[in-house]
């Protein structure tokens, strides 16, 4: 058994016990008996941590209460009701993990735990010309793992169901003094979720995982913005199409003008009458000559400013987001980006830390970022990011990769759902390369698995036309062709030549892993190929053919990225992991002396040392060609 975690061998369980008490405080979060009186309400504050979005947004932080429910008997109890009480409540800021250091098989399956804010609105917040009738709000949660249901006041708003996405309630029943927010989070897992539990994924982290923030609405709300690029030729004038639902929570009619810019060429959205409890979906287009385009070498960004006016031209709202204009092709099976052909190198990211779990703050975000840069890296792979991290990635030239946790046909409407949330909150993100709608689907495939392929490609083709769909597959030597996959535009490989052992054993010789890739070429001739991850454990010192040193981890990886360096059709290739990141209860990946339940294939060890395999990948990433020239 091992003794560290840099360069000195690791002492597995209680090397992690130690580093969750330093790093977390002990673990899970107990209540005081004591606090029994109401906290002091704080208005939010104005403004957001990142910048596409509305205006009249408010960053609802501060103090906030967790309660455990591990009976799941707070809604029988009463947790969600208007009460100044404080008994049984603890104080904590958020974002927030409920279940931070606790890597129990107990804490795997999920928890039922409650979140409060007491809060009073902001003074000022609405323009004197709208009326009292005509002024609404809105909160915003940005992510919550997994179920969620909201109560304002002891009255129940809605809910959400699935981590990573957005989503949206209506205010309604609020009240002059304080107000009390309440929200259930259940992290528990079925086999029927998304992604299913319990026992397989990332680490199970229940909590309102980033930021709320609250919205300030006037007579109407600029809900959602879409904007699409249509290019035909790198060298072509671009036109550029804007679709903006204006929705009206009132419950009177309002007369609403939407005017608009993108990058100082006007957009004329006109006016309409929008009824009560309706929306208007208002449309504009315009033409940029010569545009700048957008690529990982020149991110050339255009900003895009819109502005929702009354009747008299009195400002309403307003709504301002980063745009980029580029091509996405897959032709003759290669991916080109502005016509040129990809070679893309890239690594999977995990939003996790053993400090904050899932609920990274803005430090441990852009840390994350500068990793990938340094790396030589152009291509993020994961799972719906942070949208501080979507901007980054727009300033900085990082393309993503961006999935949705389906491994499963058992929900096709759910998974659909998932995707549309997903292409709805980010398809203005010039950095989103692809639509991954998929991973690691049961082969051979089934007739419910090929509704599911059939049916997400089109869906995401429909919502967003200018970008390609991608699945990420896992498959080996003797596996015969999936006809099944042909409605996707992109197929990753999932491969581990040399690591794990697929395919009867057909995987355990990493020399056979170039005439694999030359079978899968063959078998899908027309869409672009990627290889969406490979990795190898590294985690103690040893001989460089000892499955889990740091030597065999770095001769792995310059090995298959000297294969995929032979293969002038592979449009990329994705290193799993950036950083060595909590999986589920039981898990060694493969290594002969894990560190459960810890990935040990990052290329950075989870207390943030860089590992001998770093400067391989990295030298290899920045030598690559990864944009040919014209």
């Amino acid at each position: 058994m091992q003794r560290g975690w840099g360069t000195r061998p690791l002492h597995g369980r209680a090397l992690i016990a130690a580093l969750v008490v330093a790093l977390a405080g002990g673990g899970t979060i107990a209540a005081p008996a004591h606090a029994r009186s109401s906290p002091a309400a704080e208005p939010p504050t104005r403004g957001a941590l990142y910048h596409d979005g509305q205006s009249g947004r408010y960053l609802l932080g501060g103090r906030w209460l967790y309660r455990p429910d591990p009976a799941a008997a707070g809604v029988a109890d009463g947790f969600w009701r208007d009460t100044p009480s404080t008994a049984g409540w603890s104080a904590v800021t958020i974002p927030n993990v409920y279940n931070l250091g606790d890597f129990s098989d107990r804490s795997f399956q999920g928890t039922v735990g409650w979140y409060r804010r007491d809060f009073t609105l902001p003074r000022n917040a609405f323009a004197r010309y709208v009326p009292g009738s005509a002024r609404r709000w809105i909160v915003r949660f940005e992510s919550i793992n997994y179920r969620a249901t909201v109560w304002l006041n002891g009255h129940e708003l809605g809910g959400h169901i699935a981590p990573n996405l957005p989503f949206e309630l209506d205010l309604k029943g609020l009240r002059g003094g304080v107000n009390r927010l309440v929200v259930e989070v259940d992290s528990r897992r079925f086999l029927s979720d998304l992604r299913p539990g319990p026992g397989n994924g990332w680490w199970n982290y229940g909590g309102i995982l980033r930021e709320v923030y609250l919205r300030a609405v006037q007579r109407a709300d600029v809900a959602q913005v879409n904007v699409q690029t249509q290019l035909g030729c790198p060298r072509c004038a671009a036109t550029i199409v804007a679709q903006v639902a204006v929705r009206n929570p009132t419950h009177r009619v309002q007369a609403v003008r939407l005017r608009g810019s993108y990058g100082g060429a006007a957009l004329r959205f006109g006016a309409a009458r929008v009824r009560a409890g309706g929306t208007w979906l208002a449309r504009a287009r315009v033409r940029i000559a010569r545009p700048r385009l957008w690529s990982p070498t020149h991110p050339a960004l255009y900003h895009v400013a819109l502005a929702l006016s009354d009747t008299s031209n009195r400002r309403l709202a307003g709504y301002s987001l980063n745009s980029g204009i580029r091509t996405l092709k897959v032709v003759k099976g290669r991916l080109l980006l502005n016509g040129r052909t990809l070679s893309l190198r890239g690594v999977d990211l995990r939003e996790q830390t053993l400090a904050h779990g899932a609920a990274l703050d803005r430090s441990e975000l852009r840390r994350l970022v500068s990793w990938v840069r340094q790396l030589g890296a152009t291509v993020i792979r994961s799972d719906p990011l942070n949208p501080q991290i979507d901007e980054l990635a727009d300033r900085y030239g990082l393309l993503i990769w961006s999935d949705v946790p389906v491994v499963r046909a058992t929900d096709i409407p759910a998974a659909m759902s998932l995707l549309k949330q997903n292409v709805t909150a980010n398809q203005f993100h010039p950095s989103i390369l692809v639509w991954n709608i998929a991973n690691e689907l049961p082969v051979p495939t089934t007739n419910r698995e090929a509704s599911l392929i059939s049916s997400m490609a089109a869906l995401a083709h429909r919502l967003d036309p200018g970008r390609p769909v991608s699945m990420a597959i896992q498959d080996w030597p003797g596996l015969r062709c999936q006809p099944e996959y042909a409605p996707v535009d992109v197929i990753g490989v999932n491969e581990y030549f040399g690591w794990y052992s697929a395919g009867g054993g057909t995987t355990d010789d990493r020399d056979a892993l170039s005439p694999f890739l030359d079978t899968v070429r063959s078998c899908y001739p027309r869409q672009a190929l990627f290889v969406s991850e490979f990795g190898f454990d590294g985690s103690r010192n040893g001989p460089v053919e000892e499955h889990g040193t740091y030597l065999f981890q770095a001769n792995s990886a310059a090995f298959h990225l000297g294969v995929f360096a032979t293969k002038p059709w592979l449009s990329g290739a994705i290193y799993f992991l950036l950083q060595d990141a909590a999986s589920f209860p039981g898990y060694g990946g493969g290594n002969p002396y894990p560190v459960m339940p810890f990935s040990l294939k990052g290329l950075i060890s989870v207390t943030g040392q860089k590992k001998p395999a770093w400067s391989v990948v990295s030298a290899s990433f920045h030598h690559t060609v990864q944009i040919r020239r014209r």
